[in-house]
């Protein structure tokens, strides 16, 4: 590791760029640290003009990342649905998961389909987390119920859907966030709960999708003092290393929640913090966020590749973590991007209207904004 340039710790980080091209400073950052994933966010997308415009335009995109990154790239995005489609019309803007929790296998199809249109192979879905409080501010209707065994059977479904129609799926916010009353964009949530309580209800839909094979989890912000007192679940060893990888069994790839949310911002550049998750079992750092950028990323590789001249981090956890994201990463197809069909667009969008029309009463009775 001591020769290493920061390419070689790159396949850690998720990034995004900031507008509907790569800016040449971007292109100079994304050379020298060399990623294996993107997001994509609504920033990335022209906005207020027509289908074959904005297409035209997001296809140069995606030939640039081509041009400067690896060939096999993890493209993704949040897809969920409500406030969480990035994508602009036509793409299809189906309601938030609670109105088609019935309706899973026709809408993950759908998605499926309109999403690797963009060329995109991961979807930051499903939301695994349990709507059990009613003062939640970022979960809510983005859950599929209120109970385990609801949430279960619906995340179960939207993965092998996905799976089916070539897209892979990242099961959030482990190991729940459905129980908080703090959105962890803007402050560190706490729950307040023991390990067996969260086995009893919170870690039983990750326990299902694990048992189904999902590929990817993501970690959520937030801080379960009973557990780990010092540390929020993406530093935590107890929870990431000893719970989800020994006692769940799961193999695939970690990837923290976005590094711009407040929860975590204020200490996750710090070298201690960056070799403290990769230590407790993190595989990507998802640098995603209004308040960070590549150069965020390349400070960060920076301090990995520090932290391992000196030792602080072990070849072998760095070797068993950039096995795993390569092997993730060897599953997933690389699509090109194209131009859907109407009459399919048309189909779904009568799909997504009939859906908003569908009453969720006893099952969620608050009307709450969501997020971007």
């Amino acid at each position: 590791m001591i020769n290493k340039n920061i390419s070689h710790v790159g396949k850690h980080f998720l990034i995004e760029v900031a507008g509907i091209a790569i800016t040449d400073n971007e292109k100079r950052s994304l050379e020298r640290l060399q990623p294996a994933a993107i997001m994509l966010r609504k920033r990335n997308f022209i906005q207020d003009v027509d289908y074959e415009t904005w297409l035209e335009g997001y296809r140069k995109l995606i030939a640039q990342f081509r041009d400067i990154l690896p060939k096999e790239l993890i493209i993704s995005i949040d897809h969920e649905g409500g406030r969480v489609i990035r994508p602009p019309a036509p793409i299809t803007k189906f309601p938030y998961a609670i109105h088609w929790s019935q309706s899973v296998n026709e809408v993950a199809q759908a998605m499926a389909i309109e999403l690797k249109s963009l060329a995109i192979n991961v979807n930051f879905a499903p939301v695994a987390d349990i709507h059990s409080n009613a003062n939640n501010p970022v979960i809510n209707e983005r859950a599929f119920g209120t109970t385990p065994s609801k949430v279960s059977k619906a995340t179960i479904e939207f993965v092998r859907t996905m799976r089916v129609n070539g897209i892979a799926s990242c099961a959030k916010h482990f190991p729940g966030h459905g129980d908080t009353e703090t959105d962890s964009h803007f402050g560190v949530p706490m729950l307040d709960l023991s390990l067996e309580e969260l086995r009893k209800r919170e870690l039983i839909p990750f326990q299902a999708l694990i048992n189904e094979g999902i590929e990817m989890i993501m970690t959520a912000h937030i801080l379960l003092p009973k557990i780990d007192p010092e540390n929020t679940a993406t530093l935590s060893k107890t929870i990431l290393h000893d719970l989800l990888r020994e006692e769940m069994g799961f193999k695939g790839v970690v990837i923290a929640d976005a590094l711009g949310m407040a929860a975590i911002s204020k200490n996750i550049s710090e070298q201690e913090s960056l070799v403290k998750a990769i230590k407790a079992g993190l595989d990507i750092f998802l640098v995603a966020g209004d308040n960070v950028t590549i150069d965020n990323a390349i400070e960060m590789a920076e301090m990995l590749v520090k932290a391992a001249k000196k030792g602080d981090i072990s070849e072998e956890v760095l070797a068993q973590s950039e096995k795993r994201i390569d092997k993730f990463i060897s599953t997933l197809p690389q699509y090109d991007v194209s131009k859907l069909d109407a009459k399919l667009l048309s189909n779904n969008h009568k799909m997504a209207e009939k859906l908003e029309k569908v009453k969720t009463a006893n099952e969620f009775e608050l009307n709450l904004p969501g997020f971007d």
